[in-house]
């Protein structure tokens, strides 16, 4: 099985250790940063359906977040037919094995369903033991606004910035690819985590306030944004899995009761301060973000 470096090992070694101590970040996050844009480089080229969301794409595109985010998530601005679910799967395979990622759990992957979540492991050149790689694909909801940006690299902002050229071919560097709006993208946090809420599950979410902090500062809660929470509201509602969206629940005293709860204390403390790459206090994140948010009443 060839690896994702293919022969230029030592090229690849001697870059991202020289990217990582310059930017001080460990060799082993910026080489899964490379990975990331490698692949997603690669599927876009085949696959133009596809949209990068999430808090992968809050740090790769937007530089709106500083912690560790392993996942790729995937989705589409348009309802996929059963042949492009099963293209999509088959492309997602196909670069996988381009690149020297191996699939772990192929058992769990079905092409008609509208969620999967790919493990794949990778030989990286700065750990004994095979490291994980993740990408989700979730065409329950259809992603609007959509535009396309440019996704960033570690090693791609550093030879930019310092006007470097690699001894080898980096094209991956320069990706422009579809992207889900920030505004869009902070919608869906602010749902998910009443969405927790209402399910009573704290563990493994608590990243979703954080990564609201951050958003913010950049958006505008003006009747724009409030005739986009309308529509992606309406969106949600088709899936079981988004209560809160339901008309019978009041966001703001969802947010008021996770506030009043500290609901995701725990799990942030234990969790998510681990992903950070600057440490932040829980009672700063909330007030910088969701009491923020309620104070806007742009979810009521």
């Amino acid at each position: 099985m060839m690896n994702w470096y293919g022969q230029n090992k030592e090229h690849w070694k001697e870059i991202i250790e020289t990217v990582a101590r310059e930017i001080k970040k460990s060799a082993i996050i910026v080489e899964k940063d490379t990975i990331q844009t490698i692949f997603l480089h690669k599927l876009f080229a085949i696959n133009k359906n596809i949209v990068f969301k999430g808090g992968t794409s809050l740090s790769k595109v937007y530089d709106l977040i500083d912690r560790f985010s392993e996942d790729l998530d995937l989705s589409s601005e348009n309802k996929l037919s059963e042949s492009e679910k099963k293209k999509l799967k088959e492309d997602i395979k196909k670069v996988a094995i381009r690149i020297g990622l191996e699939l772990i759990n192929e058992k769990d992957i079905q092409s008609r369903y509208n969620y999967n979540k790919y493990y794949f492991k990778y030989n990286s050149i700065f750990a004994n033991t095979k490291l994980e790689i993740v990408v989700e694909t979730n065409l329950f909801l259809t992603v609007f606004p959509v535009e396309k940006l440019r996704v960033k690299c570690f090693v791609g902002e550093f030879c930019k910035k310092n006007s470097i050229e690699l001894p080898i071919q980096f094209d991956e560097s320069s990706l422009i690819m579809n992207v889900q709006t920030k505004e869009r993208t902070f919608i869906d946090k602010v749902f998910a985590i009443c969405d927790y809420k209402i399910q009573n599950k704290a563990e493994r979410y608590s990243r979703h306030l954080y990564d609201i902090a951050k958003l913010v500062p950049g958006i505008k809660f003006d009747n724009e944004l409030k005739d986009l929470i309308k529509k992606v509201r309406l969106e949600r509602q088709k899936s079981k899995n988004n209560p809160s969206a339901d008309s019978i629940y009041d966001v703001n005293e969802l947010l008021k009761e996770i506030v009043d709860d500290r609901f995701f204390e725990n799990d942030f403390n234990a969790v998510t301060k681990k992903l950070l790459f600057k440490e932040v206090n829980y009672d700063d994140i909330i007030n910088s973000g969701v009491r923020v948010v309620m104070e806007s009443r742009a979810f009521q």
